[in-house]
């Protein structure tokens, strides 16, 4: 459907709709107006039309006459002095006119009406080329006889074509005033517009830093303007982590790849002892598993920040992840003589996840206080219900974290210790993979440190209500949590 000045800008567009609108709006009070005056001027000329022939009537009742010759001499002086306006007639019971203004003696009057009637009447009725209105009142005087009063409509015709006139300039001219005036209050009504324009137009990826200046008036532009700056900052801070993102993961990707060819190249050097080359395997192989992890977890926050996470949601039980996580964990914590303790409720604690992800998290916390926790030291898992919430707390009696460094664990690429940290194999994402997974499954992670005593982290995740106990229920109650 093509809508009616669909190709002119705004700006044409609303004095377009405007001067349309306005010519709707006087066409239909210029139509009322001539529809009122003709009705109001007809009224007021049968009323007076009315009053002249009862006039004349209340005269003839009133009178005695000698004669015919009498009567329309008595009629003829009164004619003269305003009786009936000057102009009427009497017809008698045959139809036959018993008299005649002079007046009327010129014109071609239509013949006289049956005296059938039996109440006033007005009509038009046409003259050749000139309308005239007549009055008729049946009057019962010596037998029946009919008055009839006359008034021209020409010079009513001519005041409503001269309004016709008027009309047709005035309407048009002030159209015309009215759509140049709406097209120059819209011209500076969109200047604005204009001028966020220009601005937005200014601002590439080059210079996101830059904003759209903001209006004092609290109107809508300026919720666009504000609106729009919000876009920016938005665009800017994405942009920001993504150069970050492309620089930190480009900076980690270099060291295991150094290595690797390093590696290769120093057995392809010279002739090499069966040992020599089973070493360098070795560290090739060690460096592929570290940077196949590293690329894993690189494609898997690639995935979440494109809003594709590839997570099944279905019911869970917490207590059997906690219990093989422990017991992946007890694998990990036995050469470096660390014990690893579970506190964990016989009774299900069922919850809206998916098993693999969630399987993650905590492996992540568990292996990170296996890591940063000194031979003979105690990593604790402890798992329950509070408050709605199902919770997983992770609690080492490791080397701790900085107060200055805390806010910043769960940052991506982001370690305290880098050297320790690429020792242990670390890229600095584990924690950041922890938080995302833990908030698509609705929940908060929060963590607890204090240098030389330990780190305590928490996952808390609402628990199935039982309201939603079927798998099916389940599952659309985290697609519901999810688009909120």
């Amino acid at each position: 459907m093509n809508l009616p000045f669909k190709g002119l800008s705004i700006r044409y567009r609303l004095t377009a709709w405007y001067a349309l609108a306005l010519a709707l709006v006087l066409s239909i009070v210029a139509v009322g107006a001539r529809v009122a005056m003709q009705t109001s001027v007809y009224q007021t000329l049968d009323n007076s039309l009315v009053i002249r022939a009862r006039s004349v009537s209340q005269f003839v009742e009133g009178n005695a006459f000698d004669s015919p010759g009498d009567f329309a001499e008595e009629l003829r002086i009164e004619g003269a002095r305003g009786l009936g306006g000057g102009m009427f007639r009497i017809c008698g019971g045959h139809r036959e006119v018993v008299y005649q203004s002079a007046d009327l003696n010129q014109l071609a009057l239509p013949p006289c009406p049956d005296l059938a009637m039996s109440t006033e009447t007005v009509e038009t009725a046409h003259l050749g080329r000139r309308l005239i209105r007549i009055a008729s009142l049946p009057l019962n005087f010596d037998g029946i006889v009919i008055i009839q009063v006359f008034q021209s409509l020409h010079d009513i015709h001519e005041s409503f074509e001269r309004f016709d006139a008027m009309m047709w300039i005035g309407v048009p001219l002030l159209l015309g005033l009215a759509s140049f005036g709406g097209f120059l209050i819209s011209r500076k009504a969109l200047a604005p517009v204009d001028r966020i324009t220009r601005d937005a137009r200014s601002i590439s990826i080059a210079n996101l830093s830059e904003r759209l200046a903001v209006s004092g008036s609290k109107d809508e532009l300026h919720r666009l303007t504000e609106t729009l700056n919000d876009m920016l900052a938005r665009l800017d801070s994405s942009v920001r982590q993504m150069r970050q993102f492309t620089a930190d993961a480009s900076h980690e990707l270099r060291t295991p790849l150094t290595l690797i060819r390093t590696a290769a190249e120093f057995s392809l050097r010279r002739e090499r002892t069966r040992e020599e080359l089973t070493e360098a395997i070795r560290k090739i192989l060690r460096e592929c598993e570290r940077t196949g992890t590293l690329v894993e977890s690189l494609l898997l926050l690639a995935r979440a920040d494109s809003g594709v996470d590839g997570l099944q949601f279905g019911p869970v039980d917490l207590c059997d992840l906690a219990l093989e996580a422990c017991e992946q964990a007890r694998i990990l914590a036995g050469p470096a003589q660390i014990e690893v303790r579970a506190e964990i409720p016989e009774s299900p604690i069922e919850l809206i996840a998916d098993e693999h992800a969630l399987r993650r998290v905590l492996l992540i916390f568990l292996d990170n206080a296996v890591k940063y926790t000194l031979a003979g030291g105690v990593v604790s898992l402890k798992a329950g219900v509070k408050n709605g919430e199902a919770f997983v707390t992770v609690k080492d009696t490791g080397i701790g974290i900085a107060a200055e460094d805390l806010p910043h664990v769960f940052d991506r690429f982001w370690r305290a210790d880098k050297v320790r940290s690429r020792e242990m194999g670390g890229a600095g994402l584990g924690l950041s993979i922890a938080r995302w997974i833990t908030e698509r499954h609705g929940g908060v992670v929060t963590a607890q440190s204090e240098l030389g005593v330990g780190s305590t982290f928490e996952v808390r995740i609402p628990c199935a209500s039982a309201a939603h106990s079927s798998p099916a229920g389940l599952i659309e109650s985290i697609s519901q949590l999810r688009q909120s």
